[in-house]
């Protein structure tokens, strides 16, 4: 397994992922918009940082989860806050912090690289979808319960904070999946798009 670095490569790889997953975010909230009023979608925009990450390595990912959430910032305005410690606060859980949340996936970099069969990448590669899933999912259930409670319904169970992991947990647990089953057989049928080295490591 080679030592990836920032090569004008791996940084083209980075711009062109990263666009690719702020389209599919764009796209898939479109398609949803409404049917989680206070925001979420169904989608595959994770990907795009899933495979960097496991591509190219966790920094890699990281900046492409940076750059996506940059970008939806840029792009939009989502600051309800009443004080600006607040709202930076706000924008950071709701989205600065969700894409590269996302890219900790790349922690199981080399696990995934060094396995030696289809089953043990397929394992890893799990394994850090859930974990990035997770990471996505604690940021916006945090955001839901600190400045999202107001819209917890009257007698909701166990009030804001069982309202916000329900809420988020319902969009953010199938786009785990998704992608975990799509990561799975991205492994098993293209490998050379987790792994550009694949056909010098595998026999």
């Amino acid at each position: 397994m080679k030592t990836n670095k920032f090569t004008t490569r791996v940084l083209a790889e980075v711009a062109i992922l990263t666009a690719i997953a702020f389209a599919l975010d764009t796209l898939q909230g479109g398609l949803f918009r409404g049917l989680w009023p206070n925001g979420g979608s169904i989608g595959i925009a994770m990907i795009p940082i899933l495979i960097l990450a496991y591509r190219r390595g966790f920094l890699a990912g990281l900046l492409g989860g940076i750059a996506v959430s940059l970008i939806q910032c840029l792009t939009g305005v989502y600051a309800i806050a009443d004080t600006w410690y607040n709202v930076l606060f706000q924008v950071a859980l709701d989205y600065l912090l969700t894409y590269p949340m996302v890219a900790l996936a790349g922690l199981f970099y080399g696990l995934y690289h060094n396995a030696k069969d289809n089953k043990g990448r397929v394992t890893w590669l799990v394994v850090g979808t859930v974990v990035g899933g997770l990471g996505k999912l604690l940021c916006h259930f945090l955001a839901g319960v600190i400045f999202w409670s107001s819209n917890t319904p009257d007698n909701f169970p166990g009030g804001a904070w069982f309202y916000s992991l329900a809420y988020n947990g319902s969009y953010m647990l199938p786009n785990i999946i998704i992608c975990a089953l799509i990561l799975a057989l991205l492994a098993i049928k293209q490998p050379r798009i987790l792994d550009p080295n694949y056909e010098e490591v595998v026999e």
